[in-house]
């Protein structure tokens, strides 16, 4: 004969909502601040890092312009000018108080930038034309 295999009752859904009890919560608690500890930390590290990359290049960068001025000197007006293009209009002002920026470059980045403002504003302008106009015509 053989044996029915007993069924194991089906597990009831817990229809209570879950509560934390103090202890659970004061333990959590004290879960968050640790890793909000941990991650403050790595972000200074990584904070550290970038800096010291950022003055390693600013530190390298006169040696850069040197050989520049031997090995190419037509590029140091190009180089200046697309820096120029994207330095903000207080760092472009200082940038171009350079030893070695060319007569001009300041000139001409300027003249770029505002060239793509004003291309901006007319796309801007454009678009708010266009959905102007779209408004209008469900009337």
């Amino acid at each position: 004969m053989k044996k029915s295999l007993s069924r194991k009752p089906a597990r009831a859904t817990q229809n209570a909502k879950f509560e934390m009890s103090p202890a659970m919560q004061a333990r959590m608690e004290k879960a968050m601040i640790s890793i909000g500890n941990i991650a403050g930390k790595q972000a200074r590290k990584d904070d550290k890092v970038q800096r010291e990359a950022r003055f390693a290049i600013a530190e390298t960068f006169d040696a850069w312009i040197d050989w520049l001025e031997e090995e190419a000197p037509d590029q140091i007006e190009e180089m200046f000018f697309e820096l120029g293009c994207f330095a903000s209009a207080t760092n472009r002002r200082r940038m171009f108080k350079h030893a070695k920026a060319p007569e001009g470059a300041a000139e001409r980045a300027q003249e770029q930038v505002d060239q793509w403002k004003a291309e901006e504003e007319a796309a801007r302008a454009a678009a708010k034309d266009a959905g102007g106009s779209g408004e209008g015509a469900d009337v």
